[in-house]
C-alpha cells in the first residue's frame, strides 16, 4: 500500500507485484493474459519521502449508491457479529440477541411497525418505517449502541466467575436509567415524531376534531372529547352485528345507518332498522333506532 499527500489530502492506493506464476500459468488462461492482468494493478519502484509529479486531475460527476438494503439473513448474520471486536474473550453470547431469539425480534419489530418487509416473492428486504426512524431519532444513543450490550456481558462474564459483584452491576444499570430519565433532553418535534400513524374516518359528531381509527375502535382525536366507537361494541352485539369500518364511517359522517337482517332474541325474529348516533355533553356516543322507512 501507498499514501501519498496532495494539497492537504491524503491519497491510498494499493497494488501487487507477481514474483513467480506459480501454478496459474496452467490454470487455462494464457500466460501473457494473466500477465497483463497482475501488471493492472502493479506499483512503481517507491521510497519513503519521494516526491512525485502529478500526472493530471479529472473531475467526475456521478451519484453515490446507497447501502444494500437488509434481508432477513443479512440482518440476523448482522445481529449476530454487532460490535463482536467489543466483546470480551470467553463470552459465548455475542451481538444482540441469541440464535433462538434473533428471529424472533425482527417478528416483533415488524409487528410492532417499526420495520416492514418489502420486494418481491423471491426477495424480500427489510425496510425501517417512518415509525422506525422516529425511535430511532428520539431514543437516547447510548441505549442504541450493542457496546452497551458487550459492556454488560463482559460484567455478566465477571459475575460469572465471581469477579464482579450482582448487586453492583444491577445498581449500575439502575443508575444508569434514572440519569437518562433526568438529564435526557426531548428531541425537538419528537411528539409529532412519535405520534401514531391513524387513519382518518371523519370529524367528530360531538366537537369536530378527525375521528380515528385504532385498535379497539375509532376514537376522537381531541382527548378532552369522549366521543368513541368500540369495535366490539355490546349494542351492536345484541343486533346480532359488528362494528366495521363502513358502519363506524356512516355513523360519523351521516349520523345514521341502515341495518338489515337484525335479530331480536325476545322474539326470535330478524328485522330492520336504522340506527341513529347522537352525542352528550362530554362527546359520548348513544345509540338510538328508528323503524319503519326505508327497507
Amino acid at each position: 500500500m501507498v499514501e501519498a499527500e496532495c494539497a492537504g489530502q491524503k491519497f491510498r492506493t494499493k497494488g501487487k507485484t507477481v514474483t513467480d506464476m506459480g501454478w496459474r500459468q496452467y490454470a487455462g488462461k494464457p500466460v501473457e493474459e494473466t500477465e497483463k492482468n497482475a501488471e493492472a494493478s502493479e506499483l512503481p519502484i517507491l521510497s519513503e519521502g519521494m516526491t512525485l509529479e502529478l500526472a493530471g486531475v479529472d473531475l467526475k460527476e456521478g451519484k453515490t449508491s446507497p447501502p444494500k438494503r437488509f434481508t432477513e439473513d443479512l440482518l440476523l448474520s448482522a445481529m449476530e457479529s454487532a460490535s463482536s471486536d467489543e466483546f470480551p474473550a470467553g463470552v459465548e453470547r455475542k451481538g444482540i440477541g441469541t440464535p433462538a431469539t434473533r428471529a424472533a425480534i425482527i417478528e416483533k419489530l415488524v409487528q410492532k411497525g417499526f420495520i416492514e418487509r418489502r420486494g418481491d416473492k423471491k426477495t424480500k428486504y427489510l425496510c425501517s418505517t417512518d415509525k422506525g426512524n422516529a425511535l430511532v431519532t428520539v431514543v437516547p444513543e447510548q441505549i442504541q449502541s450493542p457496546s452497551m450490550t458487550a459492556d454488560w456481558e463482559e460484567k455478566l462474564l465477571k459475575i460469572e466467575h465471581g469477579e464482579y459483584d450482582s448487586d453492583a452491576f444491577m445498581e449500575e444499570i439502575s443508575s444508569m436509567v434514572s440519569g437518562l430519565v433526568k438529564t435526557y433532553e426531548a428531541v425537538k418535534g419528537a411528539d409529532v415524531l412519535m405520534q401514531p400513524e391513524r387513519k382518518v374516518i371523519g370529524s367528530c359528531p360531538a366537537c369536530g376534531s378527525d375521528v380515528c381509527e385504532t385498535a379497539k375502535g375509532w376514537f376522537c382525536r381531541d382527548k378532552n372529547c369522549k366521543f368513541a366507537l368500540w369495535k366490539e361494541n355490546r349494542f351492536f352485539q345484541t343486533l346480532g352485528k359488528q362494528m366495521t369500518e363502513e358502519l363506524a364511517k356512516q355513523l360519523v359522517n351521516q349520523g345514521k345507518a341502515r341495518l338489515t337482517h337484525c335479530y331480536s332474541k325476545k322474539s326470535n325474529r330478524y328485522y330492520d332498522t336504522t340506527v341513529h348516533v347522537e352525542t352528550g355533553e362530554d362527546g359520548a356516543a348513544a345509540f338510538k333506532l328508528e323503524f319503519g322507512g326505508k327497507k
